[in-house]
């Protein structure tokens, strides 16, 4: 093991032993990144305390208030970076570091130029040909011998991946690598905020840094392709290349997909199956494509696809009568949210990372359940779904057993 890698191990076990000894003396923000029980009672905790909760442990102003969390995010004061233009926790989770990690106007950019391609190309609810290649995929996945299966690992987050790579236009010659990629990276999201283990810390930096050698070039050969024959229906990369978007902001934008989809639509079909399965009647009729696009949107809902949203102070600012000192971290929780009004998650335009990719996950859960509650009209669950460890931004769903009945 060489200096770099001790160095980087250290910082994550530091970091989790801070987390772990706050949330020893009761800080319930401590709680939620240890990432160990159902965060939502801790969620009333903080929000029952008040318009900000001080975690002075781990020194961030964290809010679940509606009126707050709304100002939070809709405040420039508030920045993904800090002053010398690096994320505050930089230092303790270098595996952030290769998540691409853009200022919010940025990220507003992006969504601003992606999303007419996304709205024609991956609506939830419309017949496209992306819901045609995703219900092709899904019925490859879905078993057909009658035997009990995992819905997460075997059916929910390979279909994500492929149905990503057919997105993005990966072609067959590289679908094995970056279908490895998209899956190496599933702990990005929640490494922003919680330390993982050394092994999955250095696998997940891997991952991004493949997708980052193998984008430019997927891009590049789009760029060359787009010149001289229409774009497929559903190849993102291609059609935005073709509406005049700059290479290099179709670059990022298929980091930021590659990255902020596979993990949180998997999580998305895994929670709405669990739900619909509890509620007796619901399950049938989500056969029809409204009826599981409103599941799925009341699902993103309660358990949306981040449930924590990090800001930095970049100036002394008051807010909800409180005074925050610049470069003080500010997190902003999801709970705050399920009072607004449609089912827009946490941050709406403004908002997370994954914001780019919310078409594509609404695409993804919407095809998955009503093509599952389709062939499986028995479907049953046989154990209560396991959340992945260390995971309190997605709450990721690590397992769930079903049985077709």
């Amino acid at each position: 093991m060489n200096a770099g890698t001790r160095e980087l191990g250290r910082r994550l076990q530091l970091t989790r032993a801070a987390q772990w000894c706050a949330g020893n003396q009761g800080d319930p923000y401590a709680l939620i990144l240890r990432a160990t029980a159902d965060p939502a009672p801790l969620e009333r905790e903080i929000r029952a305390r008040g318009p900000w909760f001080r975690s002075e442990l781990t020194g961030a102003w964290v809010t679940a208030d509606p009126e707050v969390a709304a100002a939070a995010l809709a405040d420039p004061r508030l920045c993904t970076l800090d002053r010398a233009g690096r994320r505050p926790d930089a230092e303790l989770l270098p595996l952030a570091e290769a998540f691409p990690c853009h200022e919010r106007a940025e990220l507003a950019r992006l969504r601003a130029l992606a999303a007419p391609v996304l709205s024609r190309c991956a609506p939830a609810e419309a017949p496209c040909e992306a819901r045609t290649a995703a219900r092709r995929l899904l019925r490859r996945l879905l078993p057909s011998d009658g035997a009990g299966f995992d819905l997460v690992t075997e059916v929910a987050r390979p279909y994500a991946v492929g149905l990503v790579l057919r997105l993005l236009g990966v072609p067959d010659c590289d679908r094995d690598t970056m279908g490895r990629a998209l899956a190496g990276c599933a702990p990005q999201l929640d490494a922003r905020l919680a330390p993982q283990t050394l092994a999955v810390a250095r696998e997940s930096t891997d991952a991004v840094q493949t997708l980052a050698d193998h984008v430019p070039e997927l891009v590049a050969e789009k760029q060359r392709a787009v010149e001289s024959a229409e774009p497929r229906p559903d190849d993102v990369l291609a059609l935005l290349l073709r509406d005049g978007a700059a290479p290099r902001d179709v670059e990022r934008i298929a980091l930021l997909l590659a990255i902020g989809t596979p993990e949180p639509a998997a999580t998305a079909v895994a929670n709405t199956v669990h739900r619909l399965l509890n509620r007796p009647g619901e399950w049938g009729r989500v056969r029809r494509t409204p009826a599981a696009a409103r599941a799925v949107d009341r699902t993103l809902r309660d358990r949306p696809p981040a449930r924590l949203e990090s800001r930095v102070a970049s100036t002394d600012l008051e807010l909800g009568g409180c005074r925050i000192a610049a470069d003080d971290h500010v997190v902003v929780l999801a709970a705050a949210g399920r009072d607004a009004p449609g089912p827009e998650p946490l941050g709406g335009p403004d908002g997370p990372h994954l914001a780019l990719a919310l078409p594509l996950i609404r695409l993804a859960a919407t095809t998955a359940v009503q093509v599952m509650a389709g062939r499986l009209p028995g479907l049953r669950a046989e154990d209560e779904p396991l959340t992945r460890p260390r995971s309190p931004v997605v709450c990721a769903c690590a397992r769930f057993r079903v049985h077709p009945g």
